[in-house]
């Protein structure tokens, strides 16, 4: 999760010199939970923190640390309470509110994630993550006149910032023009040190629709191991399949996708082609 490393560098800052059953103490402990990736036993450790120093102005931090606990627990309701919480007293509320919209995104709640992403403009009006994440709301909308005002105002801030490449990217896309917009994606997967699997799965998509299916195929073997639940993944493979006149191979991909949560009519479309 993007903001994850928040909670290390903060707890194992806060945590020196911690002795076990004190507010430090039980942070100390969380961020070793974290290290050996027990989600469960860091978030417990971070609520007892609290619990023992209920007035600690630290505790903004730890709620929102909390928040991000939760969310990768699944335990939704409760990230979003916790990240609430934290913007009472936090020291960094775009921090916050970038995570309490990112969440209400995930459960649909665009028209909250939209007035989180209005507050963090307002806040700070050179934070080019936020127009971007605000431009894909207003598509979901429908409104791409207000989604490109938002990708030009990424571009005019920083042109070399990574949100105002996917923002080129995601014009291009939109006029299908898939040859530019791989061109976008390629830049970033050899600027990044890390695979990052949603850039090579948007190049994916950039191939098969120009018909580049090798290359396609390359990618998505590439992420296969990184994108197990993304029913788009199935979606693709299943055409690079058709394809190849696979058909049965192409089917079981798209009745997938749908299993997955893939919209029923666009896979039964897809579906209808294997036959």
């Amino acid at each position: 999760m993007k903001y994850f490393l928040t909670l290390l560098v903060v707890l194992l800052g806060m945590s020196l010199s911690a002795q076990t059953n004190t507010y430090f103490g039980w942070i100390d402990k969380s961020a070793k939970h974290i290290e050996n990736n027990q989600l469960d036993s860091a978030m417990y450790a971070l609520q007892n923190a609290m619990k023992f120093d209920p007035a600690n102005e630290k505790n903004g931090v730890l709620l929102l640390n909390l928040g991000v606990l939760q969310r990768q627990l699944r335990l939704t309701d409760d990230a979003y309470i916790s990240f609430t919480a934290s913007l009472v007293n936090s020291s960094d509320s775009v921090l916050v509110l970038h995570n309490r919209a990112s969440l209400l995104c995930d459960l649909g709640r665009f028209e909250e994630a939209m007035e989180d992403y209005n507050s963090i403009i307002e806040k700070q009006p050179s934070n080019v993550e936020a127009y971007y994440r605000r431009g894909l709301l207003f598509l979901e909308k429908g409104d791409r006149k207000k989604a490109e005002t938002d990708f030009r105002a990424c571009e005019s801030i920083n042109s070399d910032n990574l949100f105002t490449k996917l923002s080129k990217a995601l014009i291009f896309k939109l006029d299908d023009n898939w040859t530019e917009a791989e061109k976008v994606y390629t830049n970033i997967i050899n600027a990044e040190t890390k695979i990052n699997s949603t850039y090579y799965l948007n190049r994916a998509e950039c191939y098969v629709n120009n018909d580049q299916f090798s290359r396609a195929a390359a990618d998505l073997h590439t992420i296969e191991g990184f994108e197990k639940n993304n029913p788009y993944f199935y979606i693709l493979r299943g055409r690079l399949r058709l394809d190849q006149f696979d058909k049965f191979a192409a089917k079981a991909d798209f009745e997938k996708a749908k299993q997955l949560g893939y919209d029923t009519e666009l896979a039964d479309k897809w579906i209808e082609k294997t036959k």
